[in-house]
């Protein structure tokens, strides 16, 4: 009995090489069977789809194998896939990642943070709300990741001052939690020798190390779930409660808040980019634009996030709904109130640097909507036709911040300080790590010190998401040119008999569903250009498919390895697999249901998706539009040995 355990234990712990090397054999038959160009793609991609749904390698390596496979399957040339990894969506891309790291870098994200909090009431449902509404709103623009990061230690303080609140009573003074230790702690946790694609990929193949060393790093006391010595008293129980719902709300809110714009998650610069290509092929222009998907997306992520407040609030207790609130103990939560308030006064008057940095972040944001607004002309028709597009604002204004100074010159301001940390500093000769400080010791001598620099960045970006991505667009690109989209689309043409906005229905439950458990950005990889292909044998507006696989794609709230909020909020160890799933549950469901109402209400009629446009009617061949069958006639001409002459 020993040796088989000994086995498996092996077994176990070498899993991911094993897999490495038996998943290519045993899908090895696909191609000596089926020696089509399809089938040689389809072993293409299911070997990686295995390899980023196990995650037996880092996302980002995986996502370099299509310039592997395919040249060497003979689907596409190396060159055309390359091209894949870095086009105009990925610059559109890397300039909001450049400018949300400008954010972090200031500590803008934590100014808006703490100020939503300080302006909302100490009760629960409004600390939900203080909690939620500054998570929702930064995920639109900058990385949920780091948004998730940023809040947990926030969260960590205030459950800690309800906790000593209520134990020793409202009117007791206690000395308060320091946030800055904390907030260092969770920075060493996801940034110390990791950049935020490596947070990405911990989520799921080292789940059970990081909860470890999350924990150990922030050094909280325990919370007691089991019943060890007689029944837990009622106000622990709803502590508990309480952390858990504040750890759902800051995941779940930051998941809703990127599908408003078409930069806040991975999986919408993913259908961008495919939309494009795929269009492109009919001589077409998706028409979606910054602008267009801010009216999609918004009003959708309102109404989800509403519900996600008001679903929190019964999960926090049910009907009763802040029982502890009812029975006059708003005292346990004043100190909250005082404690914010008084990190929200530490951090100071906005420096020079924040200021500088919310303009760009504003000005940004108005380029992408006044480009091409559609309803009147944008600032974009000043320019040839397609030679700009939002990749250019997004490229302009992150150069710009390599450039901009993160003080005034000394002539116009004499020794103003970027930073209260700096100017709390008694002694200028200390030396230290920080390399705020040091650029600040530099700045006192009026030195030029611009708001980024390069090793800022390169630490700080995800390099490994826009990996992903680039290897998503060259899956999408082989999909596309073996033929594969087209055969699966095919397959699915049965759902012809069905109204489409049913068929839609049940694809992006099916979506919803896998993206639980493997990378979105993959997921929308996948599916995007298969049901592109599909609309177009329905006699369907390819869009009428495409956004809602892309918006279900964003829904991933049942597991901590769907999503990077969801790990790092499962990693502060207040959630278990079980609560996770019971609140995520209701919330993955209802989004989609709601995803799928106001699809239909306003999104479709907005885009004018009950026309199928006439270009799409065009035969393709290999990938090449035919003009009135010209193309096919000489084809056929040349291949019977004919000779064209004038």
């Amino acid at each position: 009995m020993g040796m088989p355990k000994q086995i498996c234990r092996g077994i176990t712990k070498w899993k991911n090489f094993l897999i490495v090397f038996l998943v290519p054999l045993i899908l090895l038959p696909i191609v000596t069977i089926i020696d089509t160009k399809p089938a040689r793609c389809a072993y293409g991609v299911l070997v990686i789809g295995t390899y980023w749904v196990l995650e037996v390698m880092p996302l980002a390596v995986t996502s370099l194998l299509p310039v592997v496979l395919f040249p060497m399957l003979g689907v596409m040339p190396v060159q055309k896939i390359c091209q894949s990894y870095f086009k105009d969506t990925l610059m559109l891309f890397l300039g909001s990642l450049v400018v949300a790291v400008a954010v972090e870098r200031w500590d803008l994200h934590r100014r808006i943070a703490l100020r939503a909090l300080t302006l909302v009431g100490p009760q629960p449902r409004w600390l939900m709300l203080g909690i939620m509404f500054p998570c929702w709103f930064l995920s639109m623009w900058m990385s949920n990741t780091a948004t998730t990061a940023m809040m947990v230690p926030i969260l960590n303080a205030i459950l800690k001052q309800i906790k000593e609140a209520r134990e020793i009573g409202p009117n007791t003074k206690k000395n308060s939690f320091r946030l800055s230790a904390e907030k260092n702690m969770v920075e060493t946790s996801f940034t110390n020798g990791k950049n935020e694609d490596d947070a990405i990929q911990d989520k799921g193949a080292n789940g059970d190390t990081n909860t470890m060393e999350m924990q150990k790093l922030m050094k909280k006391e325990p919370i007691e779930i089991e019943e060890e010595n007689g029944p837990i008293r009622s106000e622990d129980k709803e502590f508990i409660q309480l952390a858990k719902t504040f750890s759902l709300c800051v995941a779940f809110s930051a998941n809703i808040g990127g599908v408003a714009t078409l930069t806040g998650t991975p999986p919408n610069i993913v259908f961008k980019g495919i939309a494009e290509d795929e269009f492109k092929i009919y001589d077409m222009d998706s028409g979606i634009t910054f602008a267009n998907w801010l009216v999609i997306g918004l009003p959708l992520s309102i109404v989800c996030f509403i519900f996600l407040w008001g679903w929190m609030q019964f999960y926090f207790d049910g009907k009763k709904c802040f029982p502890c609130v009812a029975r006059g103990e708003e005292g346990s939560y004043d100190n909250v109130k005082k404690f914010l308030h008084t990190e929200y006064l530490s951090l100071g008057s906005m420096t020079f640097a924040e200021k500088l940095v919310l303009g760009d972040f504003v000005l940004l944001a108005v380029l992408w909507i006044t480009r091409n607004p559609q309803f009147v002309p944008g600032w974009g028709a000043l320019f040839p036709k397609k030679y700009i597009s939002d990749s250019v604002p997004a490229i302009l204004m992150a150069v710009l911040l390599f450039i901009l100074p993160s003080q005034p010159p000394g002539f116009l301001k004499k020794q103003q300080l970027n930073c209260t940390k700096a100017a709390e500093a008694q002694d200028d000769e200390v030396i230290s790590n920080d390399e705020v400080v040091i650029q600040l010791d530099k700045a006192k001598k009026d030195e030029y010190v611009p708001l980024l620099n390069w090793r800022v960045v390169n630490e700080k970006l995800a390099w490994g998401v826009i990996l992903l991505m680039g290897g998503g667009f060259a899956l999408a690109d082989a999909c596309k040119a073996s033929g594969l989209s087209n055969t699966i689309a095919e397959s699915l043409s049965f759902l012809a008999g069905i109204p489409p906005w049913v068929s839609v229905l049940m694809l992006t439950f099916i979506v919803a569903a896998i993206t639980n458990i493997t990378s979105n950005a993959a997921t929308t990889t996948i599916f995007v250009p298969i049901v592109f292909h599909l609309a177009i044998k329905l006699g369907v507006h390819p869009l009428f498919f495409m956004i809602p696989i892309t918006l279900s794609a964003s829904f991933a709230f049942l597991l901590p390895v769907g999503t990077p909020p969801n790990a790092i909020v499962f990693s502060t160890g207040y959630l278990t697999i079980k609560d996770m799933v019971f609140g995520g549950a209701v919330v993955n469901i209802v989004t989609v249901l709601i995803m799928n109402l106001c699809f239909n209400a306003y999104i479709s009629p907005f885009l004018g998706l009950s026309v199928f446009p006439e270009a799409l009617r065009t035969p393709i061949v290999n990938g090449t539009l035919l003009k009135n069958g010209t193309l096919l006639l000489v084809n056929n001409t040349l291949n019977a040995g004919y000779t064209i002459t004038p």
